[in-house]
C-alpha cells in the first residue's frame, strides 16, 4: 500500500498508483448538511472519503485591515486583507458580491498597496495557516504556531499542498477585474509591476516557510484565466506579463523539490502548452461546462500535464446513470497515472451525501477493474 503522499507523486509522475487518487473540496457548510443526511458527525470529510490531498494556505496579501461592516440576515459584508470588499452568505459557501477594491489607480498602487506587500509586516504573525486565506477574518497564528499546525498535518501522510493566489488572481482582488482586463493592454508596465511584486512576496513567504521547517509537497495556485469558450487575455499578453512570474515560481519550486499545480476555470486549451513550458505539472479543475475533458487532454498531452478534477458537478447533482457513464469514460485514465479524481470545481449545496459517497465507491471499483484488465 502506498501512502497518500506516495500515491499523488505516482499520479504526477504518470505511474500506476495502488488505488484511485482522489481529493475534493466541499462548500463551507455542506458537511453539516451531509451529517443531517447520514454522514458520521465525528469524522472529517477527508478521513471519511479517504482523500489523498490536504492543504495549508499562504497569505501573500497586502494585509489591509480586515473590517466587518455588517453581519445580519445571514449575510456578511467585510473588507478583506487582500484588498476587496465583499458581501456573501455568512459562514457558508455562496455567491460573492464584490463591492469595492483598494487599488483604484496607479498612484494608489505605488503609494498605498505596494508598500504593504512585505513579508515582515507590523503584525509579526505568520503568513501560513491551516485555515483558508479566503475570508480569513481571524488573526493569523505565530510562525511557531503555524509550524505546529504543519507538523500535525504533515504527519497524516497525505500530499500537502500550500495554496496561494497566483499573480493574476491576487492582483484583481485589490484592483478590480474589469479594470485589470483593460490595463494589461493600456498599462502593461504597471500591471507587470503588480504581478512581479506579488510574486516576490509569494516566494519570500515560501522561503520563510522552508526556513521554519515547513516544506509542502506541492504549491497550488488558483489562477482563473478562462471564460467558458476562450481565454480572458490573449496568449501574447500572458507571455509578456505573466509567464515571467510563473517561470520564477517554477524555478524556486524545482530548486526545492516541490511540485507545481494550478487551478483555472474556463476553456484554456490554448494555455496548456504554455503552462507545461513553465513547469506546471497538474491542472485543476478541467471544467466540463467549458469543454475541458481528461480524455482529450491525454490525446493532446499524453504524459506532460496531469488532471486534478474533471468530474462534472452537474452529474453529481443529476442522475446516477449519467454520473456512472461519466465515471466509466474517465476513471480508467487514472490507471496510467496523470489523473486525480476531483470535481470540476468544488462540491456545492445540492449534491447529496449518498450521491457523492456512491460516486467515490463506484470510481474506485472502475479503477480496480481497469487496473486488473491492464495487468492481465
Amino acid at each position: 500500500m502506498m501512502t497518500s503522499r506516495e500515491r499523488i507523486h505516482a499520479a504526477l509522475n504518470f505511474e500506476c498508483p495502488d488505488r484511485l487518487p482522489v481529493s475534493d473540496a466541499l462548500w463551507d457548510g455542506l458537511q453539516e448538511v451531509w451529517i443531517n443526511e447520514g454522514m458520521p458527525a465525528d469524522v472529517s470529510a477527508a478521513d471519511h472519503f479517504d482523500w489523498d490531498i490536504t492543504s495549508m494556505f499562504i497569505d501573500a496579501s497586502p494585509r489591509f485591515e480586515t473590517i466587518i461592516h455588517s453581519r445580519k440576515d445571514g449575510m456578511i459584508t467585510f473588507e478583506d486583507r487582500a484588498g476587496y470588499t465583499v458581501t456573501k452568505t455568512d459562514g457558508i459557501g455562496g455567491t460573492l458580491d464584490f463591492i469595492d477594491h483598494k487599488t483604484k489607480s496607479e498612484e494608489d498602487w505605488y503609494q498605498k498597496t505596494k508598500p504593504k506587500m512585505i513579508l515582515n509586516d507590523p503584525s509579526g504573525t505568520a503568513r501560513i495557516d491551516s485555515a483558508s486565506y479566503f475570508c480569513h477574518i481571524d488573526e493569523y497564528p505565530t510562525w511557531e504556531e503555524a509550524k505546529e499546525k504543519y507538523d500535525r498535518i504533515y504527519a497524516q501522510d497525505r500530499f500537502v499542498l500550500f495554496t496561494a493566489y497566483g499573480p493574476w488572481e491576487a492582483t484583481w482582488r485589490h484592483y478590480a477585474m474589469d479594470e485589470l482586463l483593460m490595463d494589461v493592454l493600456e498599462e502593461p508596465e504597471w500591471c507587470a509591476d503588480m504581478f512581479n511584486t506579488y510574486t516576490d512576496l509569494l516566494l519570500e513567504v515560501l522561503q520563510r516557510g522552508l526556513d521554519e521547517g515547513m516544506k509542502p509537497d506541492g504549491l497550488y495556485i488558483p489562477e482563473d484565466m478562462g471564460f467558458k469558450t476562450s481565454l480572458l487575455i490573449s496568449p501574447n499578453t500572458w507571455d509578456a506579463l505573466l509567464k515571467p512570474c510563473y517561470k520564477r515560481i517554477s524555478a524556486f519550486l524545482q530548486q526545492h523539490g516541490i511540485r507545481f499545480l494550478m487551478h483555472s476555470d474556463g476553456c484554456i486549451w490554448d494555455l496548456i502548452p504554455r503552462l507545461i513550458d513553465v513547469g506546471v505539472e497538474a491542472l485543476n479543475p478541467l471544467e466540463c461546462a467549458a469543454s475541458m475533458d481528461i480524455n482529450e487532454l491525454r490525446k493532446r498531452h499524453p504524459d506532460t500535464m496531469a488532471c486534478y478534477g474533471n468530474i462534472s458537478v452537474s452529474n453529481l447533482l443529476g442522475s446516477r446513470n449519467d454520473l456512472e457513464q461519466e465515471l466509466l469514460e474517465k476513471i480508467p485514465q487514472a490507471v496510467n497515472g496523470g489523473f486525480i479524481m476531483h470535481s470540476d470545481h468544488s462540491i456545492p449545496f445540492g449534491v447529496k451525501y449518498e450521491q457523492y459517497k456512491w460516486a467515490r465507491q463506484r470510481a474506485q471499483e472502475i479503477f480496480e477493474e481497469t487496473r486488473k484488465q491492464t495487468l492481465t
